[in-house]
């Protein structure tokens, strides 16, 4: 049991280097309707993220992480196009931000306003239609 959903508690989004968490309950949401159609876990490998921490490992200047609406995620069994498709049944991140990072082995998930959906492959940025080409499935982009 959660603190902040059925499944999802604060500690998971909390920054790897301070510890602080400022997490957006829509983000909670979204996630735990996600899980509920996954039928599975869904682990939480970055959520909230310090100025200084983002900077440290790379992350967009801008990036959703920084204002608690992001998370990047992973569900054991599926490849990151299945998470993908998953994803897009959730209006929230439908309507938000999806990043496909199939050789990293996660998604990237946020509830922004106004739709963002993109690949990365070996550190690139790519069309969302080349990354789930490289899912190890026969995932393929409708976006």
């Amino acid at each position: 049991m959660g603190d902040l959903s059925k499944n999802f508690s604060r500690h998971e989004f909390a920054c790897r280097c301070c510890g602080r968490t400022e997490i957006n309950q829509r983000l909670v949401d979204a996630l735990q309707e996600l899980r509920d159609l996954a039928g599975l876990p869904v682990r939480v490998t970055s959520g909230y993220r310090c100025p200084e921490h983002n900077l440290a490992i790379g992350g967009a200047t801008r990036s959703q992480h920084l204002l608690g609406t992001a998370a990047d995620i992973s569900v054991r069994g599926m490849t990151p196009g299945q998470m993908y498709r998953l994803a897009e049944d959730v209006e929230a991140f439908r309507n938000g931000g999806i990043g496909v990072y199939p050789d990293k082995g996660f998604i990237h998930v946020d509830v922004r306003d106004g739709r963002a959906h993109w690949g990365q492959l070996d550190g690139k940025y790519v069309a969302l239609a080349e990354a789930l080409k490289n899912t190890g499935g026969n995932d393929h982009a409708t976006a």
